[in-house]
Parts: structure tokens; sequence; C-alpha cells
């Protein structure tokens, strides 16, 4: 080492030091994270999705990687906690007046400061990066996380629409944001399923409750149309009684009498024509003799 004509080695050539992290230019990161899509790189259009991660996505390239999850390469390294649309919220954005697609520069163009497509509806700052905004889990309503501070409220500010604080999700956080970020899906993913283990057993009592209660009608109904029968068959002997004291006279001796009665007057009836008859015949007989004394007597008087 030396002496020999070669170079004497420096220092940093012989010991060991500790590399320093490449610096990645914040600007460059802001327009890669704010204007175009997580999973697939491509510029965001709407509808634009959001994770409870706060990325930013388009959902055609969301519903690409649920019907292929191979679509991306790093697909499951960027959204592996995307299991299906409910895991995503589909964000209600207000566009920027001033912007336009010609006056737009590309995302390459560092010379030029781009403009953002939205905007907060209540500052009206533009979402590129250099402010916070944030979301609203329950509705999707995109604000800056300036105008929620300033407007403390239980209601969503744009739609009314209740939330609690746990649905206020930023978009594009800071790296020392994730971990809780990732902490409170996890527990907002155990809450879900709490709830839903919750109203299956709620649905399954009410199910249950219900056929109780439809046994208990049935039962009652069958207890009712019994007691009903006994009570019909005990009755039975009673009303037949009752008939047979409440029963007019019986009716052959009605028609017995009105045989009696009618024999009674036809046989009066044949008496009378019978007296009638020999009557008329008397009277005959008469008109016949005195006819023939009348001339039995002008015989005798010649």
């Amino acid at each position: 080492m030396g002496c020999d004509g070669g170079s004497i080695p420096k220092r940093d050539e012989l010991v060991k030091q500790k590399q320093k992290q490449a610096k990645v230019d914040q600007n460059i990161l802001n327009r890669v994270q704010w204007f175009s899509c997580a999973l697939s790189k491509k510029p965001l259009t709407a509808p634009i999705v959001s994770c409870g991660l706060g990325k930013l996505y388009n959902r055609d390239a969301i519903l690409e990687f649920l019907l292929d999850r191979s679509a991306y390469g790093d697909g499951d390294l960027i959204c592996k906690h995307i299991r299906s649309l409910k895991d995503v919220v589909t964000l209600q954005l207000e566009l920027n007046p001033s912007f336009s697609e010609s006056n737009s520069p590309s995302l390459t163009n560092h010379d030029q400061e781009p403009i953002a497509r939205y905007i907060c509806p209540i500052t009206m700052k533009e979402m590129n990066g250099k402010h916070r905004f944030v979301y609203l889990d329950t509705c999707g309503c995109v604000m800056s996380e300036q105008a929620l501070k300033e407007v403390p409220s239980k209601t969503c500010i744009k739609c009314a629409k209740p939330f609690e604080s746990f649905d206020v999700i930023v978009l594009n956080p800071r790296p020392d944001e994730l971990e809780a970020m990732e902490k409170a899906l996890l527990e907002k993913h155990a809450r879900i399923m709490t709830e839903k283990k919750e109203k299956r057993k709620a649905k399954a009592s009410k199910k249950e409750v219900e056929k109780m209660n439809s046994a208990d009608s049935t039962l009652l109904n069958n207890t009712s149309s019994s007691k009903r029968k006994l009570d019909e068959a005990t009755e039975a002997p009673k009303h037949k009684k009752q008939h047979v004291a409440e029963k007019p006279p019986s009716a052959q001796p009605i028609q017995s009498v009105t045989h009696s009665l009618t024999a009674a007057v036809a046989a009066k009836v044949a008496e009378q024509m019978a007296v009638n008859a020999t009557r008329q015949k008397s009277s005959a007989l008469q008109s016949l003799y005195s006819r023939g004394r009348t001339s039995k007597e002008n015989f005798m008087n010649r």
C-alpha cells in the first residue's frame, strides 16, 4: 500500500459507511398520489374510489383487480385489503371551475404546476397535495381538513348526513399515519363482523319468536276447536231434548182428526143427498100417482 506507484486509497473506500437513503422529491410524489390511480398508475378519472387507507383509485381498475387479482403485478401489495367493492367508497368530488383538459400539463412536466381537477367545496382549495383532504366513510363527500375543523358538526357539511369521528378518512396520509389507519381499518372490519353477527342473532331470535307464536296460535286454535266440538257434542243432546219437548203434537193424530172430520162431513153430505134424492123421488111418485088418480076419476065420472 503506497510506494509502489499505485494510488492511495481513501478512508471511505476502506471503511464501510451507512448508505444514505435517496430522498424522494415530494412534488413528484404528490403528483403521483393525487393525480394518478394507485393501482393502475393511470390518470385519475371519475368515478374515483378510495379505501380505508386513503389511497385513490379508478373504479375500473378496482373492478379489474377484483375479477383477476393478477391483472396488476403489485396489486396484492398495494390493495391486498380490498376484497370486494364494499371495501371502497365512491368519492363525491367538487369540480374545479378553472380546470380544463387543454391547459392541464402532463405529470412528467415538472416545470409547470398542474391544475387540480377537484377542489374543496367549502374553502375552494385545490386537491393537489399541498393541502390535507379527508372524506367521510358514510357518504363519500370530500373536503379539506381545514373545512372540517372550522365547521365542527356531527353531520356532513355538504349533504347533512350524520357521521362519527372514526368515519373521517385522510386521503394520501403521511407514512407515520399509515400504521394507525391500518389499525383503525382492522377495528372497522371487526366492528362490521360483530354487527353482522348481532343482526343474524336478532334475525334468528325473531324467527324463533315468530315460530313459537305461530305454534302457540296453532295450539290455541286447535284447543279452541276441540273445545268448540266438545261443547257442540255436549249441547247436542240438550238441543235434541229441547226439540223433543217443544215438538208440537204428532202429525198422525192431526191427520186422523182431519180424516174423521172429512168423513163426517162426507157422510152428512151423502145423507143430505140421499134425503134430497128421496124427496125428489117421492115427489115424482106422488105426481105419477096423482096423475093416475085423476085419470081414474075422470073415467068413473064418465
